[in-house]
Parts: structure tokens; C-alpha cells; sequence
């Protein structure tokens, strides 16, 4: 008689889910790319898409981090030089945090509770009109994932400047809402709040001009 023995492989975590064999995306090693260096990057080495191409790509990475990024093409034209540098926001953060830790650490919780504020209060309080005709509590979900990830990344400031210079879906649901209290604008304008000194002029200004709109009945137009 033969017997059969079934061998069972113990199962094991992976880190990541395993990329599609016929994929040719890469995972670019941001964690590096954006630490303020001089990086020179070469197609075919390090990325795969037109040089053009990834000179967008570097543009929307930065845009996503709140940083500024500045680029030029090798001399033969096969590869890019870049370095990531920190928005105006940033700048001003970093140098609160050397001077005033204490008061600066402060004001980064004060905006993060006002952010966490706004969406508790917009998802208890405001409704948005589904397609059927009927209407559904507002929950900016990908708005509180926006700040929890900012806040852990210690890159809240940027991204509210970013928020507020990119008017989303959200915030006209809040000017139909007659909600401008629940406006991130409304916060970054108001000098009595820890964190106003941290936003840049220009950012405040674009609030300011929010607003301004929201009352004239011509946001979003």
C-alpha cells in the first residue's frame, strides 16, 4: 500500500501585494526623492515612461506633499535632475518649530482639532442631494484622510494651503449648505487662531478671496 503524505507549507505575510508580472509600473523610492537633495534620474534605469512624462509625474508628487520641486533634463536628454524643496508653508513651520517648539507644536493641534471639528460637524449637520432626488448626511472622508495623513507626516500646514488653493466638491457643498463656518477658509483667515501665523500671505489672501466669493454668490463660477 502506498501512502500519501500532504506536506503543508506554513503561510507567511507578505509586505505588499505582488505587482502584476506584465506590469511595468515601478515604485519609485519617494522616501528618498523628496529628501531635499540634488537627484539625477535616468530612463530606462529608474523610470520607465517618456522623460516629459516623469517630469509631470515629479510635479504631481510635489503638488500631493505640499512641496515645490525643480527640474531640468540631463545634458543628452535621457534622464532628469531634480530636488524637492519645502513650500513657503513648510518654511515657515520648520523655522516656528526651532524658535517656539512648545507654541508651534500647539498650533499644529489647535488646526488638526478645528480640521476634525469641521468634518464631525459637516457630517452631523449638513446634507448633500443624492442622484434619486433624496438626501444624505456629508461626510468629506477623503478631507479627514487628507489631514490624518498630513498630521503623521508633520505636513498639516501645506496640505490646508493646498486644500485652499484647489476649491473642491466639498466646499460647494458647504456655500449650498450656507455652511461658511465649516469652511477651512474661514480658519485660515482668522488672526486669533494659533496657527494663522504659520499659513503664507499669499494663502491667507486666497481665502480672503474665497470668501469674498462664497458672500458675492459667485464661488465656483
Amino acid at each position: 500500500m502506498v501512502i500519501s503524505v500532504l506536506m503543508h507549507a506554513m503561510a507567511k505575510r507578505l509586505e505588499q501585494f505582488p505587482a502584476d508580472v506584465n506590469s511595468r509600473t515601478r515604485r519609485y523610492p519617494w522616501s528618498e526623492w523628496t529628501d531635499g537633495g540634488v537627484w539625477e534620474i535616468r530612463r530606462g534605469a529608474d523610470y520607465d515612461a517618456t522623460t516629459e512624462n516623469m517630469r509631470v509625474n515629479l510635479h504631481i508628487k510635489a503638488k500631493a506633499l505640499g512641496q515645490k520641486v525643480r527640474t531640468t533634463k540631463t545634458s543628452d536628454g535621457a534622464g532628469l535632475v531634480f530636488q524637492f524643496l519645502d513650500s513657503e508653508e513648510m518654511e515657515v513651520v520648520r523655522v516656528s518649530e526651532e524658535r517656539e517648539p512648545d507654541a508651534t507644536r500647539e498650533a499644529l493641534d489647535a488646526l488638526y482639532e478645528d480640521a476634525c471639528w469641521i468634518y464631525d460637524t459637516a457630517r452631523a449637520e449638513v446634507t448633500i442631494p443624492r442622484r434619486d432626488g433624496s438626501r444624505q448626511k456629508y461626510a468629506a472622508i477623503r478631507f479627514k484622510r487628507q489631514i490624518d495623513a498630513a498630521r503623521e507626516e508633520n505636513r498639516l500646514v501645506p496640505t490646508v494651503a493646498q486644500i485652499v488653493k484647489r476649491p473642491t466638491v466639498g466646499l460647494g457643498h458647504l456655500a449650498a449648505a450656507k455652511r461658511p463656518d465649516l469652511m477651512l477658509e474661514s480658519f485660515v483667515v482668522d488672526a486669533d487662531k494659533p496657527y494663522h501665523r504659520l499659513f503664507s500671505r499669499p494663502t491667507v489672501e486666497l481665502a480672503e478671496e474665497r470668501l469674498r466669493e462664497y458672500r458675492d454668490g459667485t464661488l465656483g463660477e
